[in-house]
């Protein structure tokens, strides 16, 4: 855009004036910019809805299927003889156990070497040249080169096959059997120098041979009858039906049992944390729907909040933020069937009537002398009711969350549905409604209804903005022409003033 020069003739502030016109021309696109930013506000509402949905829906996954409810634990009668942990999934319920051998560890043969104190590093050159041989064997002899540091020595002896392995410690070179070897029937080992070569800087001499390793001691395998079969093992920790047992004293003769049962608090935890977690959804989409509406407030423009400041601005774009979704009819609908998942009776074969709702379990609505309606659906959680429940009904428990129907017909297959299968259909319902209606911030190519809207006003903006230019353009070029038409007339007036007053 050029350099406008405007008022110049006529004394006129047009520039304001034109200003002032453009306000009152932007007024649509205001308001459409104004609509905008309110469907991007009810779209990321809509959004966050779905996460905290999908935030329950995940918890409810945890105790849709039986298996999430048969973990097990174990206890044993003694931990000083065995003790006992779950790491499977085991098919028993209890082990009798004798333990008549424990393991003992191998004590490899060894020997220590002190490394000269001039080397200071792994990675310094030895500077010396010499030969030496494991356990006197010449086919098994050690170059050390100059170059040598003592970091490639010892991975000259571990690579040589010997049966034993060297490490660096404390500036001193150690060297011991590998386990399991009992190197060549002595059960120990020597290190030479040959050649009359110098090994000083490793501590090596030619009559190593007279200061032998020390004598390598076997270990001893753990034996073990668990329920009347012998199991064998190298340490003390045995695996057995997905349960690793540690034995820690013989008992042989006097057997002692360790139980494998149901963890029940585990069963407890689970469900209190999905009443909790329930229970902080339908809060918060309760506030939602019902937060209120304050008319005449809009969201604000950019000008419009410079204008304002900072702190008023933001109250005022809470005020206009407040209500976007009141009484909204996918969240009102999602919270019904919610309320309908976890109220309805279990039906169908093998359901044990006494433990077919909630309420039979621990779980219900609020105590007596407050307002269910109040409440919204909020659940109250007896917990010495719940216990009682897992540990003398645990599987009645499981049955009222787990139950899977194959009915085709609608409603029998909902009533014969557990709790959380339920709960988990409907879930997905919703978000997947809700989805349509403002997509995912996670999908590329949203194709929902908000995000196509917010796209149309955003084209309807560009329009509008293209056409604004031009109504302003043409503005500037009316002036312009009112200014040069009035600079003319003047100038012809003061040539008229000037022959007249030539006369």
């Amino acid at each position: 855009m050029g350099i406008r020069l405007t008022g110049m003739a006529s004394g006129m502030d047009t520039e304001k004036m034109i200003k002032d016109m453009m306000k009152a021309q932007r007024q649509p696109v205001n308001r459409l910019e104004k609509s905008k930013i309110s469907t991007e506000w009810k779209r990321d509402a809509y959004r966050e809805m779905n996460t905290l949905l999908a935030d329950l829906q995940k918890t409810v996954n945890d105790i849709r299927y039986s298996a999430n409810f048969n973990k097990k634990v174990a206890s044993s009668e003694n931990d000083a003889i065995a003790s006992a942990k779950v790491t499977g999934t085991p098919k028993l319920s209890s082990y009798s156990i004798e333990v008549q051998k424990l393991a003992k560890s191998e004590m490899p043969a060894s020997m220590q070497f002190d490394i000269a104190a001039s080397i200071t590093s792994s990675k310094q050159q030895l500077g010396a040249s010499f030969e030496f041989a494991i356990d006197g064997d010449t086919a098994n002899t050690i170059k050390v080169e100059a170059t040598d540091t003592i970091d490639s020595v010892i991975a000259k002896i571990n690579g040589s096959g010997k049966g034993v392995e060297a490490f660096h410690i404390d500036n001193k070179l150690v060297i011991k059997s590998i386990n399991g070897n009992n190197l060549g029937g002595d059960n120990q080992f020597d290190i030479k120098v040959q050649g009359g070569g110098d090994g000083s800087v490793l501590g090596m001499t030619a009559a190593a041979t007279s200061n032998p390793s020390s004598t390598r001691v076997a270990g001893e395998d753990a034996v073990v009858v668990i329920n009347g079969v012998k199991q064998t093992s190298k340490s003390n920790v045995f695996k057995y039906d997905g349960v690793e047992f540690t034995v820690k004293t013989i008992n042989t003769g006097n057997p002692l049992t360790i139980n494998a049962k149901t963890d029940e608090e585990a069963v407890f935890n689970s469900i209190k944390g999905f009443v909790e977690k329930y229970n902080n959804v339908i809060e918060t989409i309760n506030k939602k729907i019902t937060e209120p509406k304050y008319k005449g407030y809009q969201p604000l423009l950019d000008e419009e909040k410079e204008a304002l400041g900072d702190k008023t601005a933001e109250k005022m774009d809470k005020m206009a933020m407040s209500g976007i979704l009141i009484r909204d009819s996918y969240l009102t609908s999602a919270l019904n069937e919610m309320r309908r998942s976890i109220s309805a009776p279990l039906t169908g074969t093998g359901v044990n009537s006494a433990f077919d709702t909630l309420s039979e379990i621990g779980i219900g609505g609020p105590p007596t002398g407050k307002s269910a309606y109040q409440e919204n659906g909020k659940l109250y959680l007896n917990e010495e009711k719940l216990r009682n429940a897992i540990s003398n009904n645990g599987a009645d428990v499981v049955k009222l969350f787990t139950s899977f129907s194959s009915s085709t017909d609608t409603g029998t297959k909902y009533n014969e549905s557990g709790i959380a299968e339920r709960l988990y259909s409907n879930l997905s319902k919703a978000m997947s409604d809700i989805t349509k209606q403002a997509g995912s911030g996670t999908v590329v190519n949203d194709d929902s209804y908000l995000s196509k809207k917010i796209g149309q006003m955003a084209d309807d903006i560009k329009s509008w903005e293209d056409r604004l230019k031009i109504i302003e353009n043409r503005y500037y070029k009316q002036y312009a022409a009112m200014e040069t038409a009035m600079s003319k007339a003047q100038s012809q007036g003061s040539w008229f003033a000037q022959m007249l007053g030539q006369k």
